[in-house]
């Protein structure tokens, strides 16, 4: 029997690469606004590409446009994963991912649900509160409940615990409501409240004002203007110089 081989890092770039040309290309067909975001954004102002350890992908969007990618997208080559249950495939999050269904996980563990390969990550910003106790205790509630609907996809006996109050459909649809509230749409701020493990993903709304074109190996993505800024915030002042990190992630062609 023949022994499948993993794909490297340079692999899952050029299809991590063509996901992004793909969404990047829906996106002005449709007008819908982003950014290429955290590591997406550091390799493309340091490296003018992908930073060379790095095997994923980000974008941020703001809720509205988030929402009208949700309920748009089609794609001829990938796939979206949002709400999404079937006999191929499951991922139930408060984000998008964007699959190569071309791709498969290596995980062999039966606790894990999920099928999916090389996918580009796709991160709705919601308004949050200006006063920083209520901010904090707003965007930890969002998280408390995102991190039972991952428990509720999840079969070991930590998650089922974790998450035994709500179906997975019950706690997607609490999560949906809860950031769908609009007390804060018209704050200043926006915050990322779900994939994260803090409160500290916290941006100025005008950031998303000022989007421009960002060279991209040889491509342009839309990004924040203000990248100094938004990199500064996220890396620290010496976010230029590389510290190597990546996932590596085992993933393999079908």
């Amino acid at each position: 029997m023949e022994t499948k081989k993993a794909l490297t890092v340079e692999d899952k770039q050029v299809i991590l690469f063509d996901i992004l040309k793909d969404i990047d290309a829906f996106c002005r067909k449709n007008n819908i606004k982003y950014s290429i975001s955290d590591g997406t954004m550091l390799g493309a102002i340091r490296h003018g590409g992908f930073i060379p350890w790095d095997d994923d992908a980000d974008i941020c969007m703001l809720r509205e446009d988030f929402d009208r990618f949700a309920a748009s997208y089609k794609s001829e080559r990938f796939q979206m994963l949002y709400k999404t249950q079937t006999e191929n495939e499951f991922f139930y999050g408060g984000y998008i991912k964007i699959n190569d269904p071309q791709t498969y996980s290596g995980c062999t563990k039966k606790t894990i649900l999920f099928k999916h390969g090389v996918t580009v990550d796709i991160f709705p910003f919601d308004g949050v509160p200006v006063d920083e106790k209520e901010r904090k205790k707003h965007m930890h509630h969002i998280r408390s409940i995102d991190n039972r609907l991952y428990h509720s996809q999840k079969k070991d006996l930590l998650s089922i615990i974790k998450s035994h109050r709500h179906s997975i459909e019950g706690w997607w649809n609490k999560l949906n409501e809860t950031v769908h509230e609009g007390k804060y749409d018209d704050s200043p701020l926006v915050g990322q409240s779900v994939c994260v493990k803090d409160d500290r993903v916290v941006l100025h709304r005008d950031l998303f004002d000022n989007i421009v074109d960002i060279p991209f190996n040889g491509y342009n993505f839309q990004g924040f203007a203000d990248s100094h800024e938004y990199l500064k915030f996220l890396f620290g002042e010496d976010y230029m110089t590389p510290k190597i990190y990546a996932h590596n992630y085992t993933i393999y062609k079908k």
